[in-house]
């Protein structure tokens, strides 16, 4: 028996898709857009933290009508309620464990044994014997019974 041919490639890509320029051009604008945005929010935020003045976040700052330390407040509220969420996720962890204790119930089946297997009657022996011994095997018909 030869090989097989290996069908030939016309390039390396092996999804070929139609790109309309119109929308790739859209989505990019649209994604510098709100990349520009988080870029913007970081250093606003960035600069109220190390209490940094420059005229762009100045003029960010007075277009939200903000100081720095109002938001260094904000920026406190927010790690203090995250830290409470955090205490009684913690503590609803620990109560939970002390009362049900670390639950490693759960317990695998044994693999399937030939006994297992032929007491389904599914298939003979033979049939299971032949497809346990060969790497290649060819049936002329299904050896599975039907249910």
């Amino acid at each position: 028996m030869g090989k097989p041919r290996q069908r030939q490639q016309k390039s390396g890509l092996i999804v070929h898709t139609k790109m309309n320029w119109l929308r790739e051009l859209v989505i990019s604008i649209f994604s510098l857009v709100v990349w520009s945005y988080c870029a913007l929010v970081v250093i606003f935020f960035i600069t109220a933290i190390f209490d940094y003045h420059d005229p762009y976040s100045s003029l960010i700052k007075m277009s939200f009508k903000m100081t720095n330390s109002d938001i260094r407040a904000f920026l406190f509220i927010i790690l203090f309620i995250w830290a409470i969420f955090y205490l009684v996720l913690w503590g609803w962890k620990i109560y939970n464990k002390k009362r049900f204790g670390s639950l490693n119930r759960r317990t695998y089946p044994a693999n399937a044994t030939k006994e297992d297997l032929l007491s389904l009657q599914f298939m003979s022996e033979k049939d299971y014997d032949s497809l346990q011994q060969s790497n290649v095997i060819i049936f002329e018909k299904n050896p599975i019974k039907e249910i």
